[in-house]
C-alpha cells in the first residue's frame, strides 16, 4: 500500500512537471511530414519538405526516425494562459483518475 501511495505521488509531480514544462514551451508546433516517404536520417532532407510544406523548420525524431516539421504556434498570451489553466486541470483530473482507480483496486 505505501508504494502504490509514493509511486501514485511520483505519478502525479511528473505529469505536473511534464504539464508545465510543455506549456511553457516556445510556442512550437509540430506535425509529421506528409511530403516526406520513408525513414528519416538527416534532418537536411526533412527540412527540405517541411519548407515546401510552408513550415519554418523540420527535423528527425529521434526513437521513430519520422520527420516532424515545426513553424511558431499563433496563439496570443491571452489563448496561451487559459490552455495553460486548461492543461494543467486536465493532467489534476487525470491523476486524480488514476488514483481513485488504484485504491479501488487494493
Amino acid at each position: 500500500m505505501a508504494r502504490s501511495v509514493c509511486f501514485m505521488a511520483f505519478l502525479v509531480l511528473a505529469m505536473m512537471v511534464f504539464v508545465a514544462y510543455e506549456v511553457q514551451a516556445q510556442n512550437i508546433c509540430k506535425a509529421k511530414s506528409q511530403t516526406f516517404k520513408g525513414i528519416c536520417i538527416t534532418d537536411s532532407s526533412c527540412r527540405k519538405a517541411c519548407i515546401t510544406e510552408k513550415f519554418t523548420d523540420g527535423h528527425c525524431s529521434k526513437l521513430q526516425r519520422k520527420c516532424l516539421c515545426t513553424k511558431p504556434c499563433v496563439f496570443d498570451e491571452n489563448i496561451s494562459n487559459e490552455a495553460k489553466l486548461t492543461l494543467t486541470e486536465k493532467a489534476k483530473t487525470l491523476t486524480e483518475v488514476v488514483l481513485e482507480e488504484e485504491i479501488m483496486m487494493e
